[in-house]
């Protein structure tokens, strides 16, 4: 393939006119289908990088996407900004992204800053409040929806309710009745819907709460989730099943379990969230709610053109399905 410089080579290439190529780069104006596959599959096959800086020059605009996450670290918002990331490029659009540490003060200085840089979109991960300067941005919430009743943005999540349903109900069916649910402290509407759906599933089996089994972490990580099942472990509480409300929480009990020579699934099960390679990777396997975190960014990325060229949505708000990904961990 041969090299080329400019989108007058890639129109020549592609038999379109630049102006057609510009449209196709841009997201606006008129072009078939056709047209922007075969304009697209040169560009990535030339690897041709669009010239960002005098874009931003032309439209005010950077062409340049913020993208902000509550931890980097977490397989799944990893995934989910890698993912993002990719779509983004293919479309000409370059990606800041910023880590929170789930600090709502980084998270405005993150705001204030892509504000100033002129960025053209937003995509939030982190569910912030609302601030002024989201006013006049693109903006879409991915994975966890906004916790402001004032938000224009639009949101796009996982049925939580429905995993934590479906997580719960995996360790019942497997005969648990006394199942320990470890969830994040922050009332973020993720860890909620999961644990509302822990309640409904213990509901449908006439069984209620119990509130030696109800484990609030300050934080997701693995060393809090295993001091937390090591403290309920030396305090002698018994429990036959553990729902936990991500991956790496998962993996943090499934070390505190062995620690204290309990084996998973023989002496207890465990349930996941995110079916992220975290919990593939654990032995013997974490069972593990699927989110669709291809579909996640493929849809964030195509509502994200439709809004930065003024285009009018058929809805703000989209929920994608979820399904349980059965493993080793609730296997006996």
């Amino acid at each position: 393939m041969e090299k080329v410089k400019s989108i007058k080579d890639i129109a020549r290439m592609a038999g379109v006119s630049t102006a057609t190529v510009s449209r196709v780069i841009n997201q606006n104006g008129r072009f078939s289908k056709e047209t922007e596959a075969r304009v697209r599959r040169i560009i990535r096959e030339t690897e041709y990088v669009p010239n960002m800086s005098a874009k931003g020059l032309r439209t005010s605009r950077t062409r340049v996407v913020g993208i902000i996450v509550p931890d980097i670290t977490n397989p799944h918002f990893a995934s989910l900004v890698l993912k993002l990331e990719i779509n983004l490029f293919q479309r000409g659009y370059s990606c800041l992204i910023c880590n929170t540490n789930e600090s709502e003060k980084l998270e405005r200085k993150h705001i204030q800053s892509l504000s100033a840089q002129n960025v053209s979109a937003i995509v939030l991960i982190s569910g912030t409040r609302n601030y002024s300067e989201l006013d006049t941005l693109p903006v879409i919430y991915v994975d966890r929806p906004s916790r402001s009743q004032k938000s224009s943005g639009v949101i796009i999540e996982s049925d939580n309710e429905q995993g934590g349903y479906l997580a719960t109900k995996e360790l019942l069916e497997a005969g648990c009745r006394r199942i320990v649910i470890l969830k994040c402290l922050g009332n973020d509407a993720n860890q909620l819907a999961r644990y509302t759906g822990f309640q409904r599933a213990l509901t449908e089996y006439g069984l209620s709460e119990q509130e030696d089994m109800f484990v609030n972490l300050p934080e997701v990580s693995i060393e809090n989730a295993r001091s937390a099942i090591s403290e309920l472990l030396s305090q002698c509480i018994p429990f036959d099943g553990i729902m936990c409300t991500t991956d790496t929480i998962a993996a943090g009990a499934l070390i505190a379990l062995r620690e204290h020579g309990l084996q998973v699934p023989r002496d207890v099960l465990i349930t996941g969230f995110d079916d992220s390679q975290l919990a593939a990777a654990c032995g013997p396997g974490i069972t593990s709610v699927h989110q669709d975190v291809s579909k996640m960014a493929e849809l964030a990325t195509a509502l994200l053109l439709e809004m930065i060229c003024k285009k009018a949505l058929p809805k703000t708000y989209y929920q994608l399905p979820v399904y349980l990904v059965t493993r080793a961990s609730t296997q006996r």
